[in-house]
């Protein structure tokens, strides 16, 4: 398969792209500082320096590809709606170029229809909103703009990453499956992996936990 990766520089991305290429996949990794992603080097790894406001750029990337991944997410406090705007290029994109297969990661606070009342979430969200207002606006901006296409998309929620080993996944939604607050970077991306290679969770938000 050709699977392009947006977001693959961070410590999930890097093991994600690891993972796809042990698997024999083409990976085009699509990056603003591609020096993140060295020394991995691979013939079957293709990296294309650019920034998200690169529209046409973008569409080349994601042109004959069978899946996009998006691991794009904030790591400090938002200031402007970059994220958000880099991840609608990207969708928007793949539908004028007839690729369908999207997935892509948010954290456990963006809501689902599916959810049902979790004290513990709400809690962290009354938090988060306090404090970083700006940023949970943009997830929300983010997960909206992917939910809203017709693409065969699965938005992957996850609450806080780890760095241990990669273990089972608990998947789920909120009030009415077993899913805890944390997992692993590992198990995020073997199952990101496992997306991008099938069609489950077609148009669903799941939540994930060791």
């Amino acid at each position: 398969m050709k699977i392009a990766v947006f977001g693959g520089t961070g410590s999930t991305g890097l093991r994600l792209i690891d993972k796809l290429l042990g698997r024999g996949h083409e990976v085009y990794a699509y990056a603003r500082s591609p020096e993140k992603l060295y020394p991995m080097e691979h013939d079957r790894l293709a990296v294309v320096e650019g920034t998200l406001d690169e529209r046409e750029k973008i569409r080349g990337t994601v042109d004959g590809m069978d899946a996009v991944i998006s691991l794009l997410g904030p790591s400090g406090r938002v200031k402007r709606q970059t994220l958000s705007e880099g991840v609608i290029n990207i969708v928007e994109t793949m539908g004028e170029t007839g690729t369908k297969r999207f997935v892509g990661i948010t954290t456990s606070i963006v809501k689902d229809p599916n959810d049902e009342k979790d004290y513990r979430r709400n809690a962290v969200a009354s938090a988060l909103r306090l404090g970083f207002a700006n940023n949970q606006r943009e997830i929300e901006r983010m997960a909206t703009a992917i939910r809203t296409t017709d693409l065969d998309w699965t938005v992957v929620r996850a609450g806080f990453l780890t760095d241990k080993a990669e273990k089972p996944l608990k998947i789920g939604y909120l009030g009415k499956h077993e899913v805890g607050m944390s997992v692993s970077r590992a198990s995020v991306a073997q199952f990101l992996a496992d997306l991008a290679e099938t069609n489950d969770y077609v148009r669903e938000s799941p939540v994930v936990s060791n």
